[in-house]
């Protein structure tokens, strides 16, 4: 999993760098839904945008170190960014 989270933050970081916002090219793909809805299976949105009970949201904030390490602020950023501007909020769980 860590390597897979470090290779997804490695792809935002290029495309960034390139002028894009997104995984692929320049504008939106499938990735970028999947990879939002993957990343906020590792930090959930808060809680005014997705309402869960309290044992499951610490269930979802609970990483061991390696995760925590491997989770680049940049993914967090894109799931931001996708669920303002492409995806429907609130969310409820």
């Amino acid at each position: 999993m860590t390597k897979l989270l470090g290779m997804l933050g490695t792809r935002l970081k290029a495309q960034r760098e390139a002028g894009s916002r997104y995984y692929v090219g320049d504008a939106l793909t499938a990735v970028d839904v999947y990879g939002a809805t993957f990343a906020a299976m590792f930090n959930p949105l808060p809680p005014e945008h997705c309402q869960m009970e309290a044992s499951m949201r610490e269930a979802f904030e609970t990483r061991d170190a390696q995760i925590e390490a491997a989770l680049d602020p940049i993914l967090l950023e894109h799931r931001d960014m996708m669920y303002a501007e492409y995806l429907e909020l609130p969310l409820s769980l």
